[in-house]
């Protein structure tokens, strides 16, 4: 089998009204899909997450840096094709949107060993199980958008089923050295008390039983979540994610070492093996937040999670993109043993809710099952790819 053609698709959907989350702001939703069609008639899909990065240069980096180095290849020698790509743009791609563009390819090229084998992607990689617990991503800031609003919306995810839900904090008025002061739409604010009565008030409406976690987006420092223990236990917060840069790993470790029951998660926006195992040698987090299609895809993000396991950490793979890479991590998560329960999120996003021909499936608990066609068990509807493909 060889490969004869790698193909980026951009698609956007923007929002008519946006959303934030501590740091930043969010107008439209995008999401970079990659094809792999071969000489066999097997075709892969993969999805690269973007981060907010130009999807365009993205694009370019598959057509011009990766895909000259995979056409003529065999697409079942998944390995040895990371590390060409990987060797091969090392200088300028061990990082960064290269990498990320790397993870999508790998993605697609699992989905066609699947479909060759005629096996689901989890059943490759282990089969740990055969559905897999979500939890509500969700509790976003957004304009006129009050306690009442974040109760109707916790409200309706409990009706949903979830059992498990992750709110936005650090928004907070008046921190200067805080970044999304250089973000669009920065003036958007709420004091730290406003912010403290959001999580009152979403603890209240789940009730004292519900698994209820924050995200800071990098928006707070190492004082002040150590100053906010009692907050933490007063409210029983399992985890605090992404509290501090990602980059302060003396922040993240003196955190996690000084916080007696709550949990720290991270770090979404890393990437690699070599920069987890410096985060798990420094004791900086509690749970591994890897992205599929960021982090080397499930080539390099099944040894990150191998790492984690050997830690003794939790692996909870980020999921915040369409539908595919939404169900890549569905077959992951249920591949691995150290997954407690992984990210759905609940804004409105037509590239996560209409982009497959056929959705993908939960029961009443919030528990998504494995696709158990082969390669992903996904097809794409392509009209709704064409309603907001990027031309």
């Amino acid at each position: 089998m060889k490969i004869t053609e790698i193909t980026p698709i951009s698609l956007r959907y923007p929002y008519s009204a946006f959303i934030a989350d501590g740091c930043s702001a969010c107008f439209a939703r995008g999401s970079l899909l990659v094809e792999i069609k071969t000489d066999k008639g097997i075709t892969g899909i993969g999805e690269c997450a973007t981060f907010g990065c130009s999807m365009s240069a993205m694009a370019d980096v598959i057509k011009h840096q990766l895909k000259p180095l995979l056409i003529g290849e065999n697409p079942l020698a998944i390995e040895y094709l990371w590390n060409r790509m990987v060797w091969s743009n090392w200088a300028n791609g061990h990082r960064g949107i290269v990498m990320g563009a790397i993870s999508g390819i790998d993605i697609a090229l699992w989905d066609i060993l699947g479909k060759a084998a005629g096996m689901p992607v989890y059943r490759l990689l282990g089969a740990n199980r055969d559905s897999v617990k979500a939890y509500a991503s969700a509790g976003f800031y957004a304009e006129n958008k009050g306690i009442d609003g974040l109760k109707a919306e916790m409200e309706g995810y409990i009706d949903k089923g979830y059992t498990a839900f992750k709110m936005k904090v650090g928004r907070t008025l008046n921190k200067l050295e805080m970044p999304h002061h250089y973000i669009p739409k920065g003036d958007f604010y709420f004091s730290a008390r406003e912010d403290r009565k959001r999580v009152q008030a979403v603890r209240e409406t789940i009730g004292p039983d519900c698994v209820l976690m924050l995200d800071m987006n990098c928006t707070w420092n190492a004082s002040e979540v150590l100053a906010s223990e009692s907050m933490f236990d007063e409210y029983n917060i399992y985890w605090i994610e992404e509290p501090v840069r990602s980059d302060d790993l003396e922040g993240y470790s003196a955190i996690a070492a000084g916080l007696k029951r709550t949990l720290v998660a991270g770090c979404e926006s890393e990437q690699g093996l070599s920069r987890y195992k410096e985060m798990l040698e420094k004791g900086a987090v509690d749970v591994v937040q890897a992205n599929l299609g960021w982090s080397g895809g499930f080539t390099e993000c099944r040894k990150i999670a191998a790492l984690s396991l050997a830690y003794n950490k939790m692996f909870t793979p980020h999921t915040f993109f369409s539908a595919v890479l939404t169900a890549a991590n569905i077959h992951f998560a249920a591949s691995l043993p150290n997954v407690p329960f992984i990210e759905s999120e609940e804004n409105e996003n037509p590239l996560r809710t209409d982009l497959l021909k056929t959705p993908l499936e939960h029961d009443g608990e919030m528990n998504y099952f494995v696709p158990q066609a082969p390669g992903l068990g996904i097809e794409l509807n392509w009209d709704v790819v064409e309603r907001y493909l990027v031309r």
